[in-house]
């Protein structure tokens, strides 16, 4: 199935990315696996990465991915829920959820973050939806202000618990703070 799974038009096509100077952003692909590692920083979520790469291939996500050219260097990325068992991060139908969302620290302040946002912005629109939502911890705020000064506004308190299965097997639990913005995208 592919990753749009409602008949609506890929935006990032197979050689078709849009490229601006060095960066392009364009869906992950099973190959760039390793590189979501950010060089060991998140090995603790390898079999998280593969797994949405696999709801990426089954139509439940979308993976983007900000390369440098030359040489292909990961910068930046974000995904794209579409549904969620809670419907304020996305719901399947108008409202889609962006999450691990970052940008390699010696790019940021260059303006790729927002770039990268824009791009997922266009992702949910061209799959039919009308809003964004993005978690945001509340010790950040510089990636606050970021989501604000492109619309988002803070519509409730996140508690941020949730766990996973890390690279060795072992359950993590985790704790992280955040706000829950949400953005009504232009049509």
């Amino acid at each position: 199935m592919h990753p749009w799974g409602n008949g609506k038009r890929d935006p990032f096509p197979a050689g078709d990315a849009p490229a601006e100077d060095e960066f392009i952003i364009r869906p992950v692909e099973e190959r760039d696996l390793p590189a979501l590692e950010w060089d060991g920083v998140f090995l603790c979520f390898r079999q998280l990465f593969r797994q949405a790469y696999e709801d990426m291939r089954l139509g439940s996500r979308y993976l983007l991915m900000m390369e440098r050219r030359p040489g292909g260097e990961m910068i930046g990325q974000v995904f794209i829920q579409w549904n969620s068992s809670d419907p304020k991060f996305a719901d399947g139908r108008g409202r889609g959820y962006l999450y691990a969302f970052r940008v390699k620290p010696e790019y940021r302040g260059r303006g790729l973050g927002t770039r990268i946002l824009c791009a997922a912005e266009d992702v949910l629109r061209m799959r039919g939806m009308d809003t964004a939502s993005i978690g945001v911890e509340k010790d950040n705020p510089r990636a606050r202000a970021l989501y604000e000064r492109r619309g988002y506004r803070v519509i409730t308190d996140d508690p941020g618990r949730w766990s996973y299965i890390d690279h060795e097997g072992n359950r993590r639990e985790v704790v992280e703070p955040a706000w829950l913005m949400e953005k009504k995208l232009p049509g």
